[in-house]
């Protein structure tokens, strides 16, 4: 039972927001994220890379949900063989998804 915890660990990334809701996103689609990829690939310099879970204080969960749907969207259509579709993005949080995206590097 353990071995499979520890693989669930492997492959999955646990992205916490400021209001405390988890989201697990796979830890390859997550790796996207330029920050994220030097928080856990940071050679024991993160305590994230440890537990492979980051928390965000500045980053609200109505905000980290879209970001972790845009993680599937860009991991769904990095290489397209058809028309992409374009992500929706609602005008009330443009703005603080935009400065997620910014400080995610995404």
């Amino acid at each position: 039972m353990a071995a499979d915890n520890s693989k669930r660990e492997q492959e999955f990334v646990v992205l916490i927001s400021s209001d405390g809701f988890e989201y697990y996103v796979p830890k390859k689609y997550a790796l996207e994220a330029e920050t994220i990829r030097s928080m856990l690939d940071g050679a024991g310099q993160f305590v994230e890379n440890e537990r492979n879970e980051i928390v965000f204080r500045d980053i609200p969960s109505h905000i980290m949900e879209r970001v972790c749907v845009f993680l599937h969207y860009r991991a769904r259509y990095h290489n397209p063989t058809s028309e992409v579709p374009e992500f929706a993005i609602q005008p009330e949080i443009a703005l603080e998804l935009l400065m997620a995206a910014n400080f995610l590097d995404v």
